[in-house]
C-alpha cells in the first residue's frame, strides 16, 4: 500500500511538471499576441524625446527671444533690466533710485559724460542738461550672444566699424533711437565673436546748438 501510495505521488508530480513546462512554452503571452510590439518590429514606435533644456534648438530659440525683447525695449529708448529710457530721464532719476555712480568722467568722443553703475551692469551717458542720451547693458546674459546670431536675426547692419580692437554694428530702433552691439575684433582663431556689450543711443541728446555741434549719429 505504502509503495502504491508513492507511485500515484510520483504519477501526480510528473503531471503536474508537464503542464507547467507546456503552458510556460506557450505563444500566448503578451509580446507573442501583439505583433507590433516586437522589437525591430516596422510598427513599433516610440515617443521621440522633447529637446532638453540645454539643447541647441532651445539655446537657440532663447537668444532669439532675448534679441526680439532687446529690440523692442530699444524701440521705447530702454535697455534690459532697466526702467531708465534715454531721451525722457535725466541722471537725477537714476542717482535717486540707485546712488552716486561709482565713477564719472566725461567722454568727448562720445558727447557727453558717462556715469558707471558696477553692480546694474550699465553705464549711462548724460549731456550737459542731465538729459540721458545713452544707456549701456554689461549684463551677463548678453555674453551668449554671438555676432553672427545677431545678423542673422536683425539682418544687415546699417552701421558697421571696426575701431580700437572692437566692432560695432548698429541699427535703427523706431524713429529716434538707435540699438548698438560691441565686440571684441574677429581673429582666425575666433571668427564669430560673443556680444561685450550693447546700447540704445539717443542721437538728438547729443546735440550741442550753442556750440553747432550736430552731434552723433552713431
Amino acid at each position: 500500500m505504502i509503495m502504491l501510495a508513492r507511485r500515484k505521488t510520483l504519477k501526480w508530480m510528473i503531471a503536474a511538471l508537464s503542464i507547467i513546462l507546456v503552458v510556460g512554452c506557450s505563444p500566448s503571452n503578451s509580446q507573442s499576441a501583439n505583433p507590433s510590439a516586437q522589437p525591430g518590429s516596422a510598427s513599433q514606435t516610440s515617443p521621440s524625446p522633447s529637446p532638453s533644456p540645454s539643447s541647441p534648438a532651445t539655446q537657440t530659440d532663447t537668444t532669439k527671444e532675448l534679441l526680439i525683447n532687446m529690440r523692442q525695449l530699444a524701440e521705447q529708448g530702454k535697455v534690459i533690466n532697466s526702467d531708465f529710457p534715454v531721451k525722457t530721464t535725466v541722471l537725477e532719476n537714476v542717482t535717486s533710485k540707485w546712488g552716486e555712480p561709482d565713477n564719472t568722467e566725461w567722454v568727448a568722443a562720445a558727447k557727453g559724460t558717462y556715469a558707471t553703475y558696477l553692480k546694474q551692469a550699465m553705464v549711462f551717458g548724460f549731456n550737459k542738461g542731465s538729459q540721458i542720451f545713452e544707456v549701456r547693458s554689461f549684463d551677463k546674459q548678453l555674453q551668449k550672444l554671438s555676432l553672427a546670431k545677431i545678423k542673422e536675426v536683425y539682418g544687415a547692419p546699417a552701421y558697421d566699424v571696426k575701431v580700437n580692437g572692437e566692432e560695432i554694428i548698429g541699427y535703427t530702433a523706431g524713429q529716434e533711437y538707435k540699438i548698438e552691439f560691441v565686440f571684441p575684433l574677429a581673429t582666425t582663431s575666433n571668427s564669430n565673436p560673443m556680444l561685450d556689450h550693447y546700447l540704445v543711443l539717443y542721437p538728438r541728446g547729443t546735440v550741442n546748438s550753442m556750440a553747432d555741434d550736430p552731434g552723433r549719429q552713431w
